[in-house]
């Protein structure tokens, strides 16, 4: 690395203090102390005690404040007189020169991370990685804790008993894997049932009987879009066959053709169970009650998402209902299946009797499956009632080559290659090479092993089973650099940099070019930085980033846990759950692929839709399982903020809210966030919203209250904008019988008509955007919370993110450009560092 110069600059006190005296405190007297003042101190602040320059840096959280919210217009607060433009320019500039100069005088200070426990998604695709063994080994770890909206921070990730137990029996399992194949597993049976959800029995009463998404004629032949459907998550332990038992349930209408029946497997066609017909019942219609079927076929290891639909199943209906390739046989007679009409000499009691039942079959929907009854879409009421899974059976045994070619890096059984594998497993799962003291070790254990007679093979595996239950491989541990000058003494190692490449970019261990990179002690060079940057974005394992940084930042993970009350969205189910979650997932690997504008996460005007979703939201065109990317002009939708992902986690389970949306907003997208709120706060009224008046007019009365105005001033009006979206994010024009007001203010005065209106007003805060989205990311990749030492690593990647027209690749090399992911303190330094940040 370049030596790092410090130019000291000395400015007279006096200078200082007079700029900040004729500048600053002239606005503060005008605009603030009316509010902010000894005797109010609104907002716990009073303002005239700060005098001079140094009683501001010294205070310098607080002013952060200050200046954000100036700088913003949220103060003075709505009603009272505005600042003279160039005066508050003035003022906000030197309050921020201030900042700048202060940030300067600090010697750069890369901070100092936790020795890292490698979380479940790491040590899954570092075990994936170092053996081929893919079937989430860590499927059943403990829940991994997060800190500052992260699961891989190292202040968090403790080692409890309980993980200790779980590593030593999962580092036997997969060694086991690799080496021999998958144990035996005895079949299991396991049933999944779709959750009842009012009206998805396809009669009358069903939720599209009124009002039908699709025709007969137009529908999603796949099955999967229909409230028929089976949606589930099932894990395969190994790869083998499984029968699948399909149940179906309800009615057709006769005579109709039998219908085909398909399993999907991770959204691919996988198995058909064909001629599943209605058995007749006498009344015109053809029951599917016991008619399940059987199917038995290989599935790969791991957890799958499993779906059963019925293929093109409004096909081959009577001719009466009008669909496509009709059924051609005779139409059956018609048929009165009302109460038996009394006889001709009947007594009055006895025609009396006649009429309640009459009128009783009438009130009971009379002669619904008659055939003279006009043919209804809804008479086809089929929905799979269940499907059993079981197995394995034939599983797959032996390991996988691929497994054996990673572990068997020469092919002989003496001492010399004996070595060769143990050190260069052990190379790649320390992430450094072994000292000769660890290799001897490991070498002792394959000796040991051997004279009790264990085979080649076994005696390997001892060795491998040791190293996956090392601290050099559950943690990253970075040791102080051994430097000899003052230039370096923060520089981390080599392998220590590989290190955090990988896993901030693919969550698992270096591969052999980072490495050899490594090894080669080049990867410091800028223009081999930059192409292992280039190449690990574009490998498949940088889907991770997607997954585990843009998972917990735009928070679509968190769509495992919600559940929508099914009373009020009956339209929520897994499918259109995975759809939305899927939905973002593309939309941000797309970013990071082509390399887009990370302002695209604001305003994108595309996305990725499958039949399901577009469906749901209201866009034509878009058939058949597969996502597509689709244009989005003419709608209302655009970025990540109007995805049914983001507003079904910021919203409660039975109706949204535009505190939680507009807090997400704030936190992750404008780097603005909002204090907790103070106690005692009363909660709203959730029996009159959408009865007796819209959410807008029931938080306008909770807002009343002083205390939370000035929060709400900064979150409601967000939340408002994005009311026409329901809380699975679904469009609507009402809010229970009252017509939806979307407009708002926000506290700097621009105001917006709708969610279209909202972006737009948002995407025009691009450094806010930047200084979020950096902030994120480098926590993430740095697995610690900022400091405030930080600060100048954040303004230079978002200076250099603008100057590169907000590039994703370039938010990524700014990220590990900078001093905070190439260094760390060699050692504890007083008074420019944090004291939460702990040591290994």
């Amino acid at each position: 690395m370049p030596p790092i110069r410090f130019v000291l600059i000395l400015v007279p006190l006096s200078a200082l203090a007079g700029t900040f005296q004729d500048s600053v405190q002239p606005l503060l007297a005008k605009n603030c102390y009316g509010c902010h003042n000894e005797k109010l101190k609104s907002g716990d602040l009073n303002l005239q005690l700060y005098t001079s320059p140094e009683a501001l840096t010294q205070d310098r959280e607080k002013w952060e404040t200050i200046l954000r919210r100036l700088e913003a217009g949220e103060m003075p607060p709505k009603g009272m007189p505005r600042p003279d433009p160039s005066q508050l320019k003035t003022a906000t500039d030197w309050i921020q020169g201030e900042f700048d100069r202060a940030d300067a005088a600090i010697k750069p200070n890369p901070g100092r991370v936790t020795a890292r426990r490698l979380n479940r998604s790491e040590y899954n695709h570092t075990i994936r990685d170092l053996l081929g063994v893919d079937t989430d080994p860590a499927k059943n770890f403990p829940q991994d804790d997060s800190g500052y909206g992260f699961d891989n921070i190292g202040d968090v990730l403790s080692l409890s008993p309980v993980l200790m137990e779980q590593y030593l029996s999962a580092a036997e399992k997969v060694v086991q894997t690799a080496l021999f194949g998958p144990d035996k597993v005895r079949p299991t049976v396991v049933r999944h049932q779709p959750v009842y959800r009012p009206g998805t029995d396809g009669g009358d009463n069903s939720r599209f009987a009124n009002s039908l998404p699709f025709t007969i004629t137009d529908y999603d032949v796949t099955g999967l879009a229909l409230p028929s459907a089976l949606h589930a998550m099932h894990y395969f332990p190994v790869e083998g066959e499984y029968i699948f038992r399909v149940d179906p349930e309800g009615s057709r209408p006769q005579p109709s053709d039998p219908f085909t029946v398909a399993v999907w497997i991770d959204g691919k066609q996988a198995a058909t169970i064909e001629d599943f017909a209605s058995s007749a019942t006498g009344e015109n219609f053809g029951s599917l009650e016991g008619a399940d079927k059987t199917i038995r076929f290989m599935v790969p290891a791991g957890e799958h998402w499993v779906a059963v639909s019925g293929l093109r199943l409004y096909e081959g209906l009577p001719a009466r209902y009008n669909g496509v390739k009709p059924n051609t046989g005779p139409a059956p007679p018609p048929r009165n299946f009302g109460p038996q009409p009394p006889p001709a000499n009947a007594t009055p009691e006895e025609l009396e009797a006649y009429q309640k039942r009459l009128a009783a079959f009438a009130a009971n929907g009379g002669g619904r499956r008659n055939a003279n009854k006009p043919p209804l879409i809804t008479d086809v009421s089929f929905r799979i009632n269940f499907v059993e899974i079981t197995g394995p059976f034939k599983p797959t045994e032996g390991p996988s080559p691929e497994s054996r070619k990673k572990i068997f890096t020469c092919s002989t059984q003496d001492s010399a290659c004996t070595r060769k594998i143990v050190s260069d497993f052990g190379r790649r799962a320390y992430r450094h090479p072994l000292e000769p003291a660890e290799l001897n070790r490991l070498l002792a254990l394959v000796s040991a092993s051997q004279k009790r007679g264990d085979s080649f093979d076994q005696s390997i595996g001892t060795a491998l089973e040791a190293v996956l239950v090392s601290p050099e491989f559950l943690f990253r541990i970075e040791r102080d650099p051994k430097v000899t000058t003052a230039d370096a003494e923060h520089a981390i190692g080599d392998y220590e940099l590989a290190s955090r490449l990988s896993y901030f970019l693919w969550s698992s261990t270096p591969d052999d070019e980072l490495l050899r990179c490594a090894e080669q002690k080049t990867l410091r060079k800028p223009e081999v930085l930059k192409a292992q940057v280039t190449r690990m974005l574009k490998d498949p394992k940088s889907h991770a980033l997607v997954s585990d940084f843009g998972g917990q930042w735009l928070e679509f993970r968190a769509l495992e846990s919600v559940h929508p009350d099914v009373n009020r969205f009956d339209r929520f189910d897994d499918y259109l759950k995975m759809s939305e979650r899927q939905e973002t997932e593309m939309f941000f690997d797309n970013i990071m692929r082509e390399d887009r504008s990370v302002l695209e996460f604001l305003n994108g005007k595309y996305t990725f839709l499958n039949e399901e979703l577009a469906e749901f939201y209201g866009i034509p065109g878009v058939k058949g399982p597969e996502f597509r990317k689709v244009d989005l002009t003419g709608t209302p939708r655009a970025g990540v903020l109007t995805q049914g992902s983001v507003l079904t986690v910021s919203s409660y389970s039975t109706r949204t809210s535009v505190v939680l949306r507009g807090k997400w907003v704030l936190e992750n997208l404008l780097n603005a966030p909002v204090p907790p709120p103070p106690p005692n706060v009363p909660l709203l009224d959730e029996a009159a919203v959408g009865a007796s008046g819209t959410l807008r007019q029931q938080m306008e009365q909770h807002r009343a209250n002083a205390i939370c105005a000035s929060c709400h001033a900064r979150m409601d009006p967000i939340g408002f904008g994005l009311e026409n979206f329901d809380a699975i994010g679904q469009w609507r024009a009402q809010d229970g019988k009252f017509p939806i007001d979307a407009s708002g203010t926000l506290t700097n005065g621009q105001t917006f008509k709708g969610p279209a209106e909202l972006v737009n007003v948002l995407a025009q805060q691009p450094k806010a955007f930047a200084g979020a989205i950096t902030e994120k990311m480098l926590t993430y990749a740095l697995g610690r919370g900022l400091e405030p030492y930080d600060r100048a690593a954040v303004k230079a990647i978002t200076t250099s993110l603008a100057q590169n027209d907000y590039r994703f690749s370039s938010l990524v090399m700014g990220i590990v450009q900078s001093l905070a992911f190439q260094a760390r303190t060699s050692e504890e330094r007083k008074g420019d560092r944090a004291s939460n940040v702990s040591h290994p």
